[in-house]
């Protein structure tokens, strides 16, 4: 008579992975995809490379995105989360408008004013017109957490007095555009080296006192900006 060794259960089967294994499956496959698309674009890049570097197969890669276009989208979004909880500036409420304003545009722009961003702000325009859905995912999901932020300080300062603004969200998006979003773009197009300056200092200093000037309520002149 054979006898059964053990419980019965077949050799070498680990059954599903925890939680938290999936959570390093999933890190490890977008640090490995972002890697393939900062170096070779996203037409460069294959889910074949994207499963090679990250040592799985391709149908694992498939099974957890999708598509090579969700692999992209979760590498974009994963990117933009983790460098804004990392940087979510704790502004200092006693400075002067026109210095909180600054302090925001200095965190942001230290982290989006370089060569890796400038990169994959490039990948990111070239698909924008192939995957309108993916390019305005990642719109709402930087673009807006960043006017949130100046938002938050602009609605402050008009409570205050100190600056004339009957809408703080939709001044805080012509804010983001003008003075974060316009750099990097220039950064991204090649007309501006992607480093954060004293030269990019100085013209996003000027774009914050332009903004500023057309915010203050009448009466106030521009002596508060001093």
């Amino acid at each position: 008579m054979k006898v059964r060794s053990g419980s019965g259960k077949r050799g070498g089967r680990t059954g599903r992975p925890t939680a938290e294994a999936a959570i390093r499956l999933t890190s490890h496959i977008l640090q490995s995809a972002r890697e393939m698309f900062f170096e070779h674009g996203f037409d460069g890049a294959s889910a074949d490379m994207i499963a090679e570097r990250a040592k799985i197969s391709k149908r694992t890669l498939y099974a957890r995105f999708g598509s090579k276009a969700r692999v992209f989208e979760a590498v974009i979004l994963d990117e933009i989360d983790t460098q804004l909880r990392a940087l979510e500036p704790a502004v200092d409420a006693d400075l002067a408008v026109v210095d909180r304003l600054q302090s925001i545009a200095d965190v942001l722009l230290e982290w989006l004013l370089t060569p890796r961003i400038a990169s994959m702000e490039r990948v990111v325009i070239a698909q924008a017109v192939r995957f309108p859905a993916l390019a305005a995912n990642i719109h709402e999901f930087g673009f807006q957490r960043a006017a949130q932020w100046v938002a938050s300080i602009l609605g402050a300062a008009a409570a205050k007095g100190e600056l004339d603004l009957p809408d703080p969200v939709f001044a805080a998006e012509q804010f983001v555009t003008l003075v974060v979003v316009a750099p990097m773009r220039r950064a991204a197009l090649g007309l501006a080296p992607p480093a954060y300056d004293e030269n990019a200092r100085a013209r996003v200093r000027r774009g914050i006192e332009l903004f500023i000037i057309g915010c203050l309520p009448p009466a106030l002149g521009t002596e508060n900006m001093q």
